[in-house]
């Protein structure tokens, strides 16, 4: 990855960000913060350039007040059923949808597609995902929106379940979602994505991803918002997830003494 050059203040945030991410603690809220949106994007880049990790792949969302925006995920970050790990100050549970795009969609950038075109040939598999929504600031989540996007967009792990083929068929808007944790389902209802159709979220971060020099690769997946709530997991175990008739996914967290203490910002 080619980083374009950064003002000294961000230098020194984006190796104590990612220095914070390795070291699985919080920072305090720097003094300056980002002015836009692609300052918060040249702080991802310089974030995963300090990790010295590839992308892995994207979560992608969308705000109210600046529309479709997005992460890289680094790759180490990228986790799959059945998986145990310590997670980086884990705050949160989300169950999310996870796609991948057509090969041939990623190679012809030349060809302008519209979005019921992409719907039908951009799309090549899918997934149930569960995103790990985490931190590395201190005061979570009542920091500047723009501070959560220079961080990664509060990542802090992604599972994927096992993938099938693309089905424009599924009942995107609401489809049936379960999350047990700690023994109980804990997934708000009726579910939805903040987007609507989380698929309209797609086509404009590819476009976006290639305006700033970091193209989606085929075996990237992107991950697109919550469908179940976030849960505030207070203690180490298994995790489960479902998502309408893709394949389950099932995973095991491992929190420290100290990260089960701190687990839930409205406590």
């Amino acid at each position: 990855m080619t980083l374009s050059p950064l003002p000294e203040e961000w230098k020194t945030s984006s190796q104590d960000l990612a220095r914070a991410w390795i070291d699985r603690r919080c920072l305090p809220v720097p003094a300056h913060r980002p002015g836009s949106i692609a300052d918060a994007y040249q702080l991802q880049e310089a974030i995963l350039v300090h990790l010295k990790e590839p992308i892995g792949a994207w979560k992608v969302g969308i705000a109210p007040e600046w529309g479709v925006w997005g992460s890289p995920l680094p790759c180490a970050a990228l986790k799959t059923s059945q998986t145990s790990f310590p997670p980086r100050v884990v705050r949160g549970l989300e169950v999310e949808l996870a796609f991948r795009l057509s090969p041939q969609v990623l190679e012809e950038e030349e060809k302008p597609l519209s979005e019921e075109a992409f719907f039908h040939e951009g799309i090549l598999e899918m997934a149930c995902a569960i995103e790990v929504v985490s931190s590395r600031f201190l005061g979570w989540p009542h920091i500047p929106e723009l501070w959560k996007l220079a961080d990664l967009q509060n990542h802090g792990a992604l599972f994927l379940g096992s993938p099938v083929p693309y089905d424009p068929d599924f009942p995107y808007l609401n489809p049936p979602v379960s999350l047990q944790a700690e023994g109980n389902e804990q997934a708000r209802f009726p579910s939805g994505n903040p987007a609507g159709d989380p698929r309209a979220l797609l086509l404009p971060f590819l476009r976006q991803c290639r305006e700033r020099g970091l193209p989606i690769e085929p075996h990237h997946w992107i991950t697109t918002g919550s469908y179940s709530g976030v849960y505030f997991l207070k203690s180490s175990g298994r995790i489960h997830a479902t998502l309408g008739n893709l394949p389950p996914l099932t995973a095991t967290l491992l929190l420290s003494p100290q990260e089960s203490a701190t687990m839930d910002p409205s406590d």
